[in-house]
């Protein structure tokens, strides 16, 4: 079964069925909004404590004086959840709009016409929606926050995105108006109900997975021209460059011609192109010497221009070649500010495979995805100030992440990004995501530096999932959707929610301000000149993570979670 957006031959579809029983008690006219489920029961669903304006005002000096107590910051990145698909119903929290104890909104459904109101949804695999930016502009729809339904069924018809003319499938029911709750969650809503929820936060970027994890790293999505020239950089949120493809390098010439022992792909590749099949096994050589899918453009390029073969084949060569050139970020990220003041970093890697397809294309064969090899939850191979600072031993299997939280010796600065199975990113299995994350943070808390360690666990984009809250607009880019965001820490405040507006932005921010003396990512101060359209920590609409802290509170104990795995 082809799910246009989620990118991976995986079937769903016995969840679907199950989702279609849901969906038609869901789909009804306006004044006909169905009753929302029982009141969780597991965790408790006591109020949390608000995090109102006097309360958050009363922490700024103590968060001033007190944020150099925290000398570990670690980002946990999830995939593809909006807010209210979480925390919707979560007590405090601003989540789903209701009355009387049901939904007060219902989203148009193009497909089978009236509305669908969001439903509990209890199934542990969800299909989720299209993410892209022209995603984003649909599901905003000018604020008014209600095109969901109609972007995730555009996806289901096998629609462009922009579409106004979309014939509509009514085979495939879509999930993007389901939530969960406390029994679904419980080791995400045990996390909130002891320590800080962020119900205002949102994503950096307003597209999908690459620009947000570039955002994660650098405030920053682009394109540049010049290697090691951060002023050739220009704005792109949809289309950074990627990596190379596997299967587009397959279907070229030097695909075809690194078949192994088997010469006849070769020949058959070189008869085709009007070239001498007798020649395989001498470009066989070549290619298996200098153009293999990990050698770099220049490498092959070289190897082609000194072979022994006609200019024909050699104009061949080079436009297969050309399909190996790798990305260069020359623009700048947080690392380059962190090797300057000399702090300590790392990136640790999950191996396995990628969540998500390359160009946020529709279907594509799992990609590998280790510390060693970059992709699009392993952004910073790619930038050009890891490279130049030697700092490519930096990015590390997670092994080493379970490895420095037992010892003790967590850097600074730690991301942890996932893998395919225990990432969130529908169709991932929820309950395999939260026991890995859950089995993190108990590395944390089981080791000596929980006591002076802040972790931030969100998620990256919406996944195309129903969120009520219109995003701040605060450049071209962003923000992006609301996503779940949770501050674990012994200082966050016990059972808080926060309202500030905040972004992933934040992180940065609170970072600059531990660790860096306040210093930003600033083309003006920084002394790598990019184009980035503004300095994102100095946005008068961002809030400060700080407040999320009470650095006077007697340090709030470890909560070790049962439901949890280490890898």
């Amino acid at each position: 079964m082809k799910l246009p957006w989620n990118g991976r031959r995986r079937s769903v579809l016995a969840g679907l069925v199950a989702l279609a029983v849901l969906v038609v008690l869901a789909v009804v006219l306006p004044n006909a909004l169905r009753a929302g489920p029982p009141a969780p029961t597991t965790p408790s669903s006591a109020p949390a404590q608000d995090a109102g304006a006097g309360a958050a005002a009363g922490q700024g000096a103590s968060a001033d004086a007190g944020i150099s107590k925290i000398k570990h910051v670690v980002i946990i990145t999830q995939e593809n959840r909006s807010f209210d698909s979480y925390f919707g119903t979560y007590p405090g929290a601003d989540g789903i709009p209701m009355k009387d104890g049901k939904p007060a909104v219902c989203l148009p459904d193009p497909a089978n016409g009236g509305c669908i109101a969001p439903f509990y949804n209890s199934a542990d695999s969800n299909a989720g929606g299209p993410h892209s930016h022209a995603d984003a502009t649909g599901d905003i729809n000018g604020g008014a926050m209600d095109g969901f339904v109609a972007q995730a069924e555009k996806g289901l018809s096998g629609c462009s995105a922009a579409s106004t003319k979309c014939t509509y499938s009514t085979t495939m029911p879509t999930d993007v108006m389901g939530y969960h709750d406390g029994r679904d969650l419980p080791n995400y809503w045990a996390y909130a109900q002891n320590f800080t929820l962020e119900d205002h936060l949102f994503a950096s970027a307003a597209s999908w997975s690459l620009p947000a994890h570039l955002y994660l790293v650098s405030e920053w999505s682009a394109k540049c021209t010049k290697a090691g020239d951060p002023s050739s950089c220009v704005n792109a949120l949809q289309d950074p460059d990627p990596e190379p493809e596997p299967q587009i390098i397959k279907d070229t010439l030097i695909g075809k011609c690194q078949a192994g022992m088997d010469l006849d792909p070769c020949r058959e590749a070189l008869e085709a192109a009007g070239i001498d099949p007798g020649l395989a096994a001498q470009i066989d050589q070549l290619i298996g010497t200098s153009c293999q899918p990990t050698d770099s453009y220049a490498v092959c390029q070289a190897a082609v221009d000194a072979a022994p073969v006609s200019d024909d084949l050699k104009k061949k060569l080079t436009d297969a070649a050309k399909k190996l050139e790798l990305p260069d970020y020359a623009w700048t990220d947080l690392t380059f500010l962190l090797h300057k003041h000399q702090v300590s970093w790392a990136y640790y890697v999950f191996n396995g495979t990628e969540p998500d397809c390359r160009n946020d294309a529709a279907t594509c064969d799992p990609v590998k995805q280790d510390a060693k090899t970059p992709g699009l939850w392993n952004p910073l191979l790619y930038f050009d100030t890891v490279k130049e600072d030697g700092e490519q031993g930096n990015i590390k299997p997670l092994s080493g992440f379970y490895d420095a939280a037992r010892h003790g010796t967590l850097p600074a600065v730690t991301w942890v990004a996932p893998t395919d199975k225990v990432s969130e990113h529908a169709p991932a299995k929820i309950s395999t995501g939260q026991a890995y994350v859950a089995g993190l943070i108990n590395a944390v808390m089981s080791g000596p530096d929980w006591d002076s360690t802040a972790i931030f666990l969100t998620w990256d984009d919406w996944g195309g999932f129903y969120d009520h809250e219109n995003p701040p607009v605060v450049d071209n880019n962003g923000y992006g959707l609301r996503v779940p965001g949770l501050v674990i820490s012994p200082y966050a405040r016990k059972g808080y929610i926060d309202h500030q507006v905040l972004s992933h932005d934040a992180y940065f921010k609170f970072i600059e301000d531990d660790f860096l003396g306040g210093e930003r990512i600033d083309p003006a101060t920084d002394g790598r000149p990019d184009a980035r359209p503004d300095v994102r920590e100095n946005n008068p609409q961002l809030g400060d993570l700080a407040k999320s802290f009470d650095f006077t509170q007697a340090p709030l104990p470890p909560l070790i979670l049962p439901n949890a795995t280490t890898y």
